[in-house]
């Protein structure tokens, strides 16, 4: 396997990245070179969106292949071990939408572009790492018992979610209250709940 393959392997292969267990904000990443962003708290939906991705510059790719062979096979290493992946790709999120949770979102919904400025819609270089180990889920707050602990952490230096510059002013207090420009890490891959102190915050 390549770097470039494995940028796409490692992203891909995860069902999704979840920045919370309840499949409200996520990426899903497919290796045609689009995927799938949203941002929901029901009733509200903000971000039901496809996205276009690519790598940016598959030169600078590193890929740690015999680290994450035994990643998906032999078990878990420790998680101070360096990251399995870092790259940089290409995000431009579109207009377009996918199913929700296997439902068509009603087009009467103002999701997306009616909350977004065209900024939003702009392509952005971004970079990531992927590190294995035992993370909780980023939206953990620890005061209680963590639901689930995760294989796999995504981590990017930007948001994929637009910064707040680019949502429309009327909804600045939500996205504040919300935080999506600070969504910067996801995980990936649920396994079953350990012992206290196994874990990465």
């Amino acid at each position: 396997m390549d770097n470039l393959e494995a940028v796409y392997t490692v992203l891909c292969d995860a069902e999704s990245w979840n920045w919370d267990v309840d499949d409200e904000h996520k990426l899903i990443f497919h290796s045609d070179g689009t995927g799938e962003i949203t941002s929901v708290a029901q009733p509200c939906i903000w971000i039901v969106a496809i996205f276009e991705w690519k790598v940016h510059d598959p030169t600078t790719v590193q890929f740690r292949p015999e680290q994450t062979r035994r990643s998906w096979i032999q078990g878990l290493s420790s998680s101070t071990e360096p990251p399995i992946l870092r790259a940089s790709i290409e995000f431009t999120l579109t207009k377009r939408r996918p199913l929700l949770f296997g439902q068509v979102v009603d087009i009467r919904r103002h999701i997306n572009e009616h909350l977004l400025l065209d900024a939003a819609f702009e392509p952005r270089v971004l970079n990531i790492t992927v590190k294995r180990g035992r993370f909780l889920s980023p939206s953990f707050g620890g005061n209680s018992s963590p639901d689930f602990i995760f294989q796999y952490r995504l981590t990017f230096d930007v948001s994929p979610y637009p910064a707040i510059e680019a949502w429309r002013p009327e909804t600045h207090d939500m996205v504040e209250s919300i935080g999506q420009p600070k969504m910067i890490q996801f995980c990936a891959r649920r396994l079953p709940p350990e012992p206290a102190g196994c874990v990465v915050m």
